[in-house]
């Protein structure tokens, strides 16, 4: 799949994605590959950035693989594999969280229509932290997820609503949860693997790959805290509020908050800004953390200890700062960050660096070797 030259013509990220998209989607496998990886993708944007990388590291999966990719939307899936994708060795797989059951198993039905030795891998692109589909997918060799639990154990246990997040803050805000047992099997945990995170999106990918983000040294915005969500009536909700609340409590801040505004001038306020304030969302990953990153705004977040993540970037104190899940020592870990101009710089250099190196050096390759190996 010859496809990077005209791949790297294409002006702005999300035509270079589209074109990339175009001229690989439903194509024919290369007749010499060792190996031919079929993408059944989502058209999501959060499932779009587990896919890119296969797209623009497409040279070195072929090199170090012997791999040729070919793509198709998991709705046209659902019609029918062409004669071309029938010669699939591996396939990787995405569905959408609020997919019917019956969207789900009429899929593995029609990735029947496969041959028998092809090597089945699920691409987890949901926000939460659990892996709910584990016991529908025990035909498949390989789970690869953004972000998953230190203890994988904990995948396995009964939890006050759905995840870890939804028993946190409905036990915080006294707000019941029915519990829930995903029923993962036990030996799958031995399948599950690390995708990376939200920085091999379009967009982000190219931004890490050229000129580094302004220094602290002038910006005027102490603290960016755009956050959405406090309208909803649930534990989600009540957290967002909480967090809002803790912002409009510094006054004698410059704070950059309220939602709505194009995405052009929320990526320029933070690169303004000394520090990004990103709660979790439904799940602990957010884009807002590789927005700060790339933008070399300092990120403050709740404590991310309990994850481990594709490449580390979260580490307290090196690439971002921590605060308790209940937000109790949040101006206190405010405050040190805009009394310490070197301390900000350092942690923003870091995290950027950090990005830059996995990116620069084909990691994503090295991520999802495992598929190939």
């Amino acid at each position: 799949m010859n496809v990077l030259s005209r791949y790297a013509a294409a002006r702005g990220s999300d035509a270079r994605y589209r074109m990339l998209l175009r001229l690989c989607h439903g194509g024919a496998f290369a007749r010499q590959a060792e190996r031919k990886l079929l993408i059944v993708f989502e058209r999501r944007r959060i499932s779009y950035t587990q896919v890119y990388p296969f797209l623009v590291y497409a040279r070195s999966f072929a090199e170090r693989h012997g791999a040729d990719i070919s793509l198709v939307a998991t709705e046209d899936a659902l019609k029918g594999f062409s004669r071309h994708h029938l010669e699939a060795t591996h396939v990787l797989v995405q569905t959408w969280l609020t997919d019917p059951p019956e969207r789900l198993a009429a899929l593995l039905q029609r990735l029947d229509d496969l041959p028998r030795s092809t090597r089945r891998i699920y691409l987890d692109s949901f926000a939460n932290s659990d892996i709910r589909l584990a016991s529908h997918l025990e035909s498949f060799s390989l789970y690869f997820k953004k972000s998953l639990l230190v203890s994988p154990t904990d995948m396995t246990r009964v939890t006050e609503g759905h995840t870890t997040l939804t028993e946190f803050y409905g036990r915080l805000y006294g707000l019941p949860q029915t519990p829930t047992d995903w029923q993962v099997p036990p030996a799958f945990l031995d399948r599950l693997r690390l995708a990376p995170n939200f920085l091999t999106g379009p967009g982000f990918l190219e931004t890490f790959l050229g000129p580094p983000p302004p220094p602290q040294a002038g910006r005027e915005i102490d603290l960016h805290a755009r956050l959405g969500g406090s309208g909803e009536d649930n534990w989600y909700g009540a957290m967002r509020r909480d967090a809002e609340v803790r912002v409009a409590g510094l006054s004698d801040l410059r704070s950059i908050t309220g939602t709505g505004v194009p995405r052009p001038v929320f990526l320029d306020e933070l690169r303004r800004a000394r520090v990004c304030f990103s709660p979790f969302g439904y799940g602990e990953l957010c884009w807002r953390d590789i927005e700060a990153f790339m933008t070399g705004s300092v990120l403050l977040k709740p404590d991310m200890s309990h994850l481990r993540t594709e490449p580390d970037l979260y580490r307290d104190g090196e690439t971002y700062v921590a605060v308790k899940w209940d937000f109790s020592d949040f101006e206190e870990k405010l405050r040190m960050l805009l009394e310490n101009r070197d301390l900000r710089d350092r942690i923003a250099h870091t995290a950027w660096q950090r990005a830059q190196d996995y990116l620069s050096g084909a990691g994503p390759v090295q991520s999802y070797a495992d598929i190939l190996s």
